[in-house]
């Protein structure tokens, strides 16, 4: 009987020690498992939850806990970038609505020293082209402030449907609405255009925003002149001295947030929208660098025949 108690007593003793042991490993387990998923909310780690112990249990919910983090990463990465594209859709929009607003403001200075009644309603016709202009974009912004899903938008221009257009005719009313930038900045551009009509396949709006932002930037940096060439194949060639511009700050100019001028407000985002619309409307735009010139170049699409 001695023996029978002895036995069962070394039995549970071993039992007590083997669940003791059990114990300790779950906890460890358990405290992995905590301080792991604390890393991975703090972004400090995004490694999939593992454990020292065997437990299947224990395995199971590290197994699921890993699940539903991806899920949670995964959720945190989109609102991130839905964030971004939300901020730069705003900050594109408030972009091109200055460059009219612009334009208005110098023609209103023009009219309040103009004698010429003619010239004033040129001024006047003009400024009711941009404003026109102004109530697109402000068009543009309701949309994106109503929309379903704002993070889902991007810089856009009317419908963006491809047509036939005349380009040269197109550019030709831009540099005309930027004449009192010119004159105000003592600019008398270059102007080389063709005698007839030159057709390309792009959104009108699209066109017309594209050549806004690369003149606006032109009359920022322009020392004193600008060139603006367009050929029959529908090529359009913006050049101006740059003296702060290098070849490697050249290629970046059309980088967002890239600034010409250390300290200045100033960044490459009318490039980079610019680009943005080549690229839906089916074009290109580069930049090149020679002898102090800074040329943007171009290219828009061929009809098709």
């Amino acid at each position: 009987m001695k023996i029978i108690l002895a036995v069962l007593c070394a039995l549970l003793l071993i039992a007590l020690i083997l669940a003791v042991v059990k114990i300790v490993l779950l906890r460890r387990g358990f405290d992995e498992l905590t301080e792991n998923i604390e890393d991975q909310i703090k972004c400090k780690t995004q490694i999939p939850v593992t454990l020292t112990t065997t437990d299947p249990h224990a395995k199971r919910t590290a197994e699921i806990i890993n699940r539903e983090l991806t899920n949670l990463q995964k959720e945190r990465n989109e609102y991130l970038d839905g964030n971004r594209k939300v901020a730069e859709a705003v900050t594109g929009i408030s972009h091109d609505i200055r460059t009219p607003l612009t334009a208005i403001n110098s023609y209103l200075d023009l009219m309040a020293d103009e004698k010429d009644e003619e010239l004033k309603k040129q001024y006047l016709e003009r400024i009711k082209t941009r404003t026109l202009s102004l109530s697109d974009l402000a068009d543009e912004l309701f949309k994106f402030s109503t929309s379903a899903d704002p993070s889902q938008y991007t810089v856009k221009s009317g419908d963006e449907e491809l047509e036939i257009i005349d380009i040269n005719r197109v550019l030709e009313e831009c540099i005309l609405s930027f004449y009192a930038g010119f004159k105000v900045k003592g600019i008398e551009p270059d102007i080389v255009l063709p005698e007839r009509s030159v057709y390309v396949e792009c959104d009108r709006k699209s066109a017309n925003r594209i050549f806004e932002n690369i003149i606006s930037n032109a009359l920022k940096y322009a020392d004193g002149s600008l060139q603006i060439k367009l050929d029959e194949n529908g090529q359009a060639v913006f050049s101006n001295p740059a003296p702060d511009l290098t070849p490697v700050s050249a290629a970046k100019l059309f980088d967002r947030y890239y600034t010409v001028k250390e300290g200045s407000a100033s960044t490459g985002l009318g490039f980079s929208i610019a680009r943005e619309l080549m690229g839906r409307n089916g074009g290109t735009i580069e930049s090149e660098f020679k002898d102090g010139i800074l040329s943007i170049i171009v290219n828009f699409r061929s009809p098709v025949n």
